[in-house]
């Protein structure tokens, strides 16, 4: 087969490139509004940046949509979903661990997105824009550190003896047993990881909901901060139980302002989205788990969260907010038009 420089995109290539100004564009519009506010001049930087990353990306991928002569889908923008005059909801220290997971999210979900890619192109566009995230990722790593606020994983102590064969009982049981093994460092990891982000999760929800007119949308809300509270509160059962601490952000991040400086529209794909990286890190901690209750938690909060996102999917098609993705054509129903 000969050569082609440049063919047509692929199915891998153009959903992810969708899915990418979504989120670029939605992220743009959250910074600007956090950018107005962040007293830090530390934090307000590394927000310019990321603000300037975001916007750069949208621009980048709205010119590749009109070569490739593709819809450009509507996305989000400060003149439609952004209330100017809103006042400030979150903490800077929020902010600051919000840039830091983002870069985090940017990094990972990039690499995948190069990996599906097969274009000269669109392979450079990715590996550009993960130098660009490493910096972020590394600038916002470094504030929290020099700041205080770097919440670490638990530190395992360690026998120190190599042991090549792991013994029978490893696996443990379905049913959650007394007597379980100790975790793994990975195990460990996973469940920390898990409980920080819900936290920071708990807290945006949290603001959301004290914010939002919207009484549907409100009760949603009100849901996924229940759920990220039982996500916390079982995830650091597991943690004590092994004598391990739950490290946690002391701040509570959100303000007192209640008028929210974002659109419903925003709130409920900012909501989605979240949901989504929460269910990506639950398999990814089942994945790697061995003991058979934490894979058994893992897939009933699992269930959880994959009821919760179909409402909230259900609430945003019931008010023309969920934008259709790229999807195959209906041949079948091609062929009985």
């Amino acid at each position: 087969m000969d050569h082609v420089a440049n063919p047509k995109l692929t199915s891998g290539e153009l959903g992810n490139l969708w899915e990418q100004y979504m989120s670029h564009s939605a992220v743009a519009v959250v910074l600007e509004h956090f950018q107005q506010h962040i007293s830090c001049e530390d934090i307000k930087s590394i927000c310019t940046r990321t603000l300037e990353m975001a916007n750069n990306q949208k621009n980048i991928l709205k010119e590749l949509f009109n070569k490739e002569n593709y819809p450009l889908p509507t996305g989000f923008s400060a003149k439609d979903d952004l209330i100017q005059a809103a006042p400030k909801i979150m903490t800077d220290e929020f902010i600051l661990f919000f840039l830091n997971n983002l870069s985090k999210v940017d990094l990972a979900l990039t690499s995948l997105c190069l990996g599906d890619a097969a274009r000269q192109d669109i392979r450079k566009l990715y590996s550009d824009h993960i130098e660009t995230a490493k910096v972020l990722y590394e600038q916002s790593t470094s504030l929290l550190l020099d700041k205080g606020l770097f919440v670490r994983p638990p530190i395992i102590t360690s026998t120190h003896e190599a042991k090549p064969m792991a013994e029978k009982g490893f696996l443990s049981s379905f049913f959650g047993q007394v007597n379980e093994r100790p975790l793994t460092a990975r195990e460990a990891n996973e469940l920390h990881k898990s409980i920080f982000l819900n936290h920071l999760g708990k807290s945006a929800l949290m603001a959301f909901h004290q914010t939002s007119r919207n009484p549907e949308l409100k009760a949603l809300l009100l849901r996924g901060k229940e759920l990220a509270s039982k996500v916390m509160k079982e995830f650091s059962q597991v943690l004590i139980e092994n004598d391990l601490p739950v490290a946690m952000s002391s701040d509570t991040h959100v303000l007192d302002s209640t008028q929210s400086p974002f659109s419903d529209r925003l709130i409920s794909f900012l909501v989605d989205e979240m949901n989504k990286f929460g269910l990506a890190n639950y398999g990814y901690g089942a994945a790697v788990s061995s003991r058979k209750d934490l894979m058994t938690l893992y897939a009933r909060i699992i269930a959880d969260a994959y009821q919760y996102r179909d409402d909230v999917k259900k609430f945003m098609i019931e008010n023309h907010w969920l934008e259709k993705p790229p999807v195959a054509l209906d041949r079948l129903g091609l062929a009985h038009a």
